[in-house]
């Protein structure tokens, strides 16, 4: 019997994923073999008190998805009051805890998204923005995400992301079906920040 190549070593990569508590984005990491360690404080893990010594040194990238809800533009009429009772500082410090997360690992990428709205005002413009329906050909339910939702993604990525368009299907006055949800309750929440399948497929492509 041979003897065993101890200069042999496995290497598998490490995905920290931030406010992806549906694991959409992440997904694609996870059924390819890369390690996904997911950061939601709906799964107990808040990133502001997190202990981040307890993750790995070695992160190959990192995904956030901070809440939208005080940033995006839909809300603006909010901003004001939000301003003032503390929403927006409580927004802010968990977009703060992700970040400060990259200084210290140092990831070979990462990328934080949003829609359209003032978290340009702390964060600068956007390294690309894009719409779901670009990426409806990658879905496995590409019927689902032909739908209008400009997203701005910063960070250190690669943002040769390959398109496969589908145009998108009008379904109210507003637009896409995420407009009809409506309502404030956790789970039309997530239905609308939920990440496009079609998109984390096509990010993973670029950036794997």
């Amino acid at each position: 019997m041979s003897e065993p190549d101890h200069n042999f070593v496995k290497l598998i990569k490490t995905i920290v994923s931030v406010f992806d508590f549906s694991g959409e984005w992440s997904r694609p990491y996870a059924e390819n073999g890369y390690e996904v360690i997911q950061i939601d404080i709906k799964k107990g893990k808040d990133i502001r008190i997190i202990n981040f010594t307890d993750l790995p040194d070695e992160i190959y990238g990192i995904l956030l998805a901070p809440p939208c809800t005080d940033f995006s533009v839909s809300g603006a009429q909010y901003w004001k009051q939000k301003d003032q009772d503390g929403r927006t500082f409580e927004s802010i410090a968990l977009m703060d805890a992700g970040l400060r997360l990259v200084a210290l690992k140092k990831p070979v990428f990462w990328v934080l998204e949003n829609p359209v709205g003032r978290i340009k005002n702390f964060l600068g413009k956007p390294k690309m923005w894009f719409q779901p329906h670009q990426f409806a050909g990658w879905s496995d339910n590409p019927e689902k995400e032909r739908y209008t939702k400009k997203t701005g993604l910063w960070g250190e990525f690669n943002t040769n992301l390959k398109i496969k368009n589908l145009e998108p299907i009008k379904v109210c006055k507003q637009g896409s079906w995420i407009q009809k949800l409506g309502g404030s309750s956790e789970k039309t929440k997530e239905l609308r920040s939920m990440t496009p399948s079609g998109f984390a497929k096509a990010f993973f492509d670029a950036n794997r």
